[in-house]
């Protein structure tokens, strides 16, 4: 196995250490997403800047002619037979110059020119993803691919579990610009390439030989991994000094608790700790390595030997009371994949198994592309979208 950069995917840092149960569906969450991650790596996604969903029909008819500009019909293009009619991407193309703003003919070339593009171009990548969107539909009709409401509503379940309220969750996805709707939808595709990826690029499970393997190529990633157990004493943003001493004054209170054997850092966390992801499991948040902790926590952390229990921590949480509850440490390199904590070696295998199935499904996809026989016409010259690039100013810079 060659040397490479660590896979496993550490997460975004959480409001507060995660529970087991949290960070199992994290990393559920993280592989349903894979596919989708190859699918934008590849193009298939990509240009679809203005177009929130699409049906097969929209490769086979006339686009709906918007005011305000000259459509040409005509087809721009063939893929496995299928039309996509010029006019299909003239109204994608200038969706998305109206949507930005480019009104001038001066200020599309430049965001053209800033992009890399030419219309020309810009068409060809547009074609490109409709092509591929259609093919991409195409083959999980022949597999049979199909995504239940059921599974939908499993997945949608899934993602709001991790926040207080289906109504918090509706509301972070609308800073996003989906609605319960789109982001149902979203699911469903993901579902939908992750069962095709399953079907076109099935792999075996990694033995213990390629654990040991990954191990010791990102030993730097994984060594000296630490699990630990948090006990808070939440304090919220807007808290007075006088709340925030109080909230201070209790932890330092339950340190000396433990310190002295009134209590067990387990038993204090049942009493006292305001982490309730984490509580019902003596405050267990998982290893370090697979997760991402605020830098303070993290800090702490890292000064702790196995058994030891910090001092009180200050975080833009509260103050936390921290025990390191393992420590996996591997001198020069391991042997036996036995060695490796259980939920290390099932990031490993799934860091494999993620490897491998996504350069398998990527050759698949490149060899169903060449057989769809996409054949690109002409662009039109009166498009409204072709523009004299000497129109743009040369050096202004990227376009964002």
């Amino acid at each position: 196995m060659a040397n490479k950069t660590p896979r496993i995917k550490r997460e975004p840092a959480p409001e507060a250490p995660k529970s087991k149960a949290q960070q199992r569906a994290d990393r559920k969450e993280q592989r349903s997403k894979i596919v989708k991650i190859v699918l934008v790596a590849l193009g298939c996604l990509a240009m679809l800047l203005s177009v929130t969903t699409m049906a097969c029909s929209g490769f086979l008819n006339e686009a709906t002619q918007d005011e305000g500009y000259h459509l040409t019909g005509g087809v721009a293009a063939t893929v496995k037979g299928v039309n996509i009619t010029e006019d299909t991407v003239t109204n994608q193309i200038m969706s998305l110059r109206e949507a930005y703003g480019y009104d001038s003919d001066e200020d599309w070339a430049q965001y053209l020119a800033d992009s890399g593009l030419t219309p020309e171009s810009y068409r060809e990548q547009v074609i490109d993803s409709y092509a591929q969107q259609y093919l991409l539909t195409a083959a999980q009709n022949e597999y049979n691919i199909t995504v239940s409401d059921e599974e939908i509503q499993e997945a949608w379940d899934e993602a709001v579990s991790a926040y207080d309220s289906e109504d918090a969750f509706i509301e972070q996805l609308s800073t996003f610009g989906y609605t319960e709707e789109s982001y149902k939808e979203s699911l469903g595709n993901s579902l939908a390439q992750e069962k095709l990826r399953d079907e076109v690029a099935p792999v075996d499970e990694p033995t213990d030989d390629d654990i040991v393997a990954y191990f010791n190529e990102n030993s730097s990633a994984l060594n000296d991994a630490r699990r630990s157990s948090n006990l808070l004493i939440k304090v919220d943003s807007d808290a007075s000094d006088d709340e925030k001493a109080e909230a201070k004054a209790t932890a330092e209170d339950v340190l000396a608790k433990i310190n002295a054997g009134d209590l067990t850092f387990e038993e204090a966390v049942e009493k006292y700790s305001d982490d309730t992801a984490s509580a019902p499991d003596g405050g267990d948040v998982g290893w370090d390595k697979l997760t991402t902790f605020v830098t303070e926590y993290q800090d702490a952390l890292s000064q702790l030997g196995e058994g030891d229990v910090s001092g009180v921590v200050e975080t833009s949480y509260g103050y936390h009371i921290i025990k390191c509850t393992e420590l996996f440490h591997v001198d020069g390199e391991l042997t036996k994949a036995d060695e490796i904590p259980e939920e290390i070696r099932d990031a490993i295998s799934d860091a494999i198994v993620s490897e491998e199935q996504g350069a398998a499904y990527t050759e698949w996809w490149e060899n169903y592309q060449e057989q769809a026989d996409l054949e690109i016409n002409p662009m039109p010259e009166d498009v409204p979208y072709n523009v004299d690039m000497n129109l743009a100013t040369a050096g202004s810079g990227s376009a964002e």
